[in-house]
């Protein structure tokens, strides 16, 4: 008979339905929603990675921690993206603040 009760919220104890990620009644998280895995969430996850470096990492991070082997790669190669994008972000404004650099550097020698 304990099958047939719906399921209850902790927290305010409303009856929920299975489907439910949240309570509709106060808000609480019932159960985790699952994370999309499609090809244009990927391309999404890895194009913030590479454009906006240190907001690759939150994905990564996230759907690192997530279960399942494709969720897992998803995750790792989000954060190797933003590892390299940043890297590569931080080489070329060291080499156009040393560019600058010579540049003034140049001019000084005309007397200017």
């Amino acid at each position: 008979m304990d099958n047939l009760k719906p399921p209850i919220c902790s927290v305010c104890h409303q009856p929920l339905l299975p489907a439910y990620y949240f309570c509709p009644n106060c808000g609480h998280e019932v159960k985790e929603k699952p994370l999309h895995l499609s090809v244009w969430t990927q391309i999404g996850v890895y194009l913030l990675s590479i454009a906006l470096p240190p907001l690759g990492l939150w994905p990564g991070i996230k759907y690192l921690a997530k279960p399942g082997r494709q969720a897992k790669w998803v995750g790792a190669i989000a954060i190797a993206l933003t590892l390299i994008s940043t890297v590569a972000s931080i080489w070329l404004i060291f080499a156009g603040f040393k560019a600058y650099l010579n540049q003034i550097n140049g001019l000084n020698g005309f007397g200017l």
